[in-house]
């Protein structure tokens, strides 16, 4: 299944937006963590002040789910979330030591951890959350991550997403208020 872009230059190129200041949510979330753990903000992760982030979708627990439900037994959700991990605000992942990739994702065995890697690649591209392309003569050099949302709703107008799956996750994406393409 494959998920084309949008049709125009301003949806497929990066877009860099200017840092907005926080909003009054962000400064009440702020003030009440503060409040429960004083002094402790010097020790928490902020992503815009630390090298090694990622932006990844806050529905991404539940489309990890559904990966898994989709193919039982093959725990397939950790590959898609160390490419998501890899991604660098683009959507595009360079597939530079499969070794490593395959570690990452909690394939250790050697010889058997390549392999495994590759399956689970094989079982995102099928479902259409990804895309891979080779580069030079190997298989896997580069995967692009599709919308997740955009894959979800085509899985489930194949009926292939369960009522329970999808009321948790349209909850969900109505809480962060995320808009889901029809």
């Amino acid at each position: 299944m494959a998920i084309r872009g949008g049709a125009n230059l301003a949806e497929d190129s990066i877009v860099r937006k200017t840092r907005r200041p926080p909003t009054k949510f962000a400064l009440r979330r702020e003030a009440l963590r503060d409040q429960l753990w004083p002094g402790q903000a010097a020790h928490l992760w902020h992503r815009t002040r630390e090298d090694g982030f990622t932006t990844i979708p806050r529905t991404l627990p539940l489309v990890m789910t559904l990966i898994d439900h989709l193919r039982r037994g093959k725990d397939t959700s950790r590959v898609y979330f160390d490419l998501w991990c890899r991604q660098v605000d683009d959507s595009f992942v360079q597939v530079t030591d499969e070794e490593a990739f395959a570690y990452s994702s909690g394939y250790t065995a050697p010889g058997r951890n390549i392999r495994s890697w590759r399956e689970r690649v094989d079982i995102i591209e099928e479902l259409g959350f990804v895309s891979v392309l080779p580069k030079g003569s190997r298989k896997y050099g580069y995967i692009l991550l599709h919308h997740p949302h955009r894959v979800v709703c085509e899985l489930r107008a194949q009926g292939k997403v369960s009522d329970a799956w999808w009321g948790a996750f349209t909850k969900r994406a109505s809480e962060i208020g995320a808009t889901l393409p029809t």
